[in-house]
């Protein structure tokens, strides 16, 4: 990547793949394509979904909008999927402006709590979360991505 991050959308093949009936935690919308904040961290590319309704603290919230709602919009750590293959990476996407101003000045903010909660899921994985840890990653996607986190 020559940029930090991208915005993009995922492939109809990789939606084919991960498909609602194996994998039912990842986000599907066939009327709706989800927007992605794709990033690459190590060895793997994460693609993070920006949601319009964010009910959950496993995220990052913008707190800037020109968009009309009255919900929580951000990037949903816990349906992040991890696309290291190019056909799933399919065509840019644009944002609000003001969520791309946040994100820019974010970026190593929404990185470094990323990758905090992406290290929580391996100890969940490895038996080492608490209760409380653990029902951060009841629901999360990772859970389809145990190869590609060496787990």
């Amino acid at each position: 990547m020559a940029t930090k991050y991208e915005l993009r959308y995922l492939t109809q093949e990789f939606y084919k793949e991960y498909d609602s009936k194996n994998y039912p935690e990842i986000e599907h919308k066939a009327e709706r394509p989800y927007m992605v904040f794709l990033v690459k961290i190590e060895d793997n590319t994460y693609a993070i979904p920006f949601r319009t309704n964010v009910k959950h603290n496993y995220c990052y919230k913008f707190k800037k909008s020109s968009r009309d709602t009255n919900c929580s919009t951000g990037l949903d750590y816990s349906k992040v999927v991890i696309v290291n293959k190019e056909k799933y990476i399919g065509e840019a996407a644009t944002i609000d402006n003001k969520e791309y101003i946040e994100l820019n000045s974010k970026y190593y903010f929404i990185i470094k709590q990323f990758k905090g909660y992406v290290e929580g899921y391996i100890r969940f994985v490895n038996g080492k979360a608490n209760e409380f840890e653990a029902k951060k990653y009841k629901y999360s996607t990772l859970q389809y991505f145990h190869k590609e986190l060496n787990l």
